[in-house]
């Protein structure tokens, strides 16, 4: 990321793990194999170099993959993180590097390759960098709880993205914009995102609950009698719900759904029968 010095474990801490394992195996071969190529010449003077290179590679790799861990650790933490931020309160009360990754989170599950780095280090205007069809989209992160994001943060940004050659700046604050940013936003390559935006995006994310009249399954096995439904008189059949939190629960519908929603427990029917 721009203007950003981390440590090249504290990178690989914020990229997938799977980078790990790639830098940590391309050291060992390198300080293993190619080296030893240019520096094995028989002599008393090579061969300890040799060893030594041999000692480094095996240490050397073996750091290099702890990050690996650390970021799936990561990826779990801003999972869950996703799942459970559902109103204000949550936005409020993250910490604004949670809140960064929140927002590069909900950008991943939607398809995009996300570029971030979690640091305190100047980040010269660009929270997460986000790719996707050949396109580069610049992310800023403002996680302001009272200040409203004005005009003189989007002319410095506009001057950013024209310096990146990105395709699009996105802005995303954890309250509002002044009726200035929004106009200056509205001639330019901008997508601003208030706080009630982001989780309303959020939301979208997150699997529908469903009622069990809503996850109705089709009809595994016929019922001893027929029952009628008390509410449109038509036929009851025998379901599973297939979703939702009475998954796998057996009960009676309406066969007349989804115009008729009544639903009773078998049990019910049955001590009825």
């Amino acid at each position: 990321m721009a203007k950003r010095n981390d440590h090249l474990l504290v990178l690989l801490s914020d990229a997938p793990w799977w980078s790990s394992v790639v830098v940590s195996g391309c050291t060992y071969v390198a300080l293993t194999y190619l080296f030893l190529y240019y520096l094995d010449n028989g002599t008393v003077t090579s061969e300890g170099v040799i060893q030594a290179l041999q000692s480094v590679a095996v240490y050397l790799s073996l750091i290099l993959l702890l990050p690996a861990p650390i970021s799936l650790l990561k990826r779990f933490a801003s999972r869950k993180r996703l799942r459970e931020t559902e109103s204000y309160v949550h936005l409020h009360q993250m910490h604004w590097l949670d809140f960064e990754a929140l927002v590069g989170e909900y950008y991943r599950q939607k398809g995009f390759q996300v570029s971030q780095s979690l640091s305190r280090a100047p980040d010269g205007g660009v929270d997460i960098e986000l790719r996707k069809d050949g396109k580069l989209q610049l992310v800023q992160c403002k996680h302001w709880k009272t200040r409203k994001v004005g005009v003189k943060v989007l002319r410095e940004l506009y001057g950013v993205m024209l310096d990146r050659r990105a395709d699009r700046m996105i802005v995303v604050t954890s309250g509002h914009f002044t009726a200035e940013a929004i106009t200056f936003s509205a001639s330019k390559q901008f997508e601003l995102i208030n706080g009630r935006q982001l989780l309303a995006m959020i939301k979208e994310t997150k699997p529908k609950e469903e009622t069990v009249s809503d996850a109705l399954a089709t009809r595994t096995e016929p019922a001893p009698f027929a029952p009628l439904c008390p509410r449109c008189q038509s036929a009851m059949v025998l379901r599973i719900a297939k979703q939702g939190k009475h998954q796998g629960t057996r009960f009676y519908g309406c066969s007349r759904f989804p115009q008729c929603r009544h639903i009773e427990p078998r049990e019910a029917i049955q001590r009825a029968g």
